[in-house]
């Protein structure tokens, strides 16, 4: 099993665990959470006809941000980071009263409510990937937030224990 099964993995829970939720975009609509793995996709035009399909917000970037390895017969300890990018409409016409963050911390909490129930990951038949290949989500948990309104962010640091290779004896 690679890492990338892993995020690919991560991506389909969140997809699953959002599926009907709308959220506001910078475009003016609401829309579903934008699940990005690794990196977030190039834009193609500038124009005002372009921009709205281009904007990535609301999304969660999955990114894949480091691992460790004790010796060759552990489980690999993979770091997996998770941003959160919501867009909330600050102009005072609009009778918001900053309150943005609160649908970041409404995803972070759903996050984690996930996977402190069941600690399993594991790719389903029919995703990209291969089937089978649990990893087993292990805390601590760690996440924060920040803003630069009218953008509200967050982000979380999940570690996985990822299958291991194990030591083969060539004299049995």
């Amino acid at each position: 099993m690679t890492i990338d099964f892993l995020e690919d993995a991560i991506k389909g829970d969140l997809e699953r665990l959002f599926d009907g939720e709308l959220f506001a975009s910078s475009a003016g609509d609401q829309r579903p959470l934008r699940i990005i793995l690794q990196d977030l996709p190039a834009p193609t035009g500038y124009d005002e006809t372009t921009r709205a399909g281009n904007i990535p917000e609301p999304c969660i970037q999955v990114y894949i941000s480091g691992g460790k390895i004790a010796d060759v017969n552990s489980a690999q300890e993979v770091s997996v980071t998770l941003h959160i990018c919501l867009y909330n409409d600050e102009h005072p016409k609009s009778g918001s009263d900053r309150q943005g963050y609160r649908g970041v911390m409404h995803i972070i909490q759903t996050i984690y409510g996930r996977y402190a129930r069941n600690p399993a990951v594991q790719i389903k038949p029919g995703t990209s990937g291969t089937e089978g290949g649990s990893w087993w989500f292990k805390f601590p948990l760690e996440w924060e937030t920040a803003l630069a309104r009218p953008y509200y962010t967050g982000k979380m640091t999940l570690k996985f224990d990822a299958p291991a290779f194990r030591t083969e004896d060539y004299y049995t």
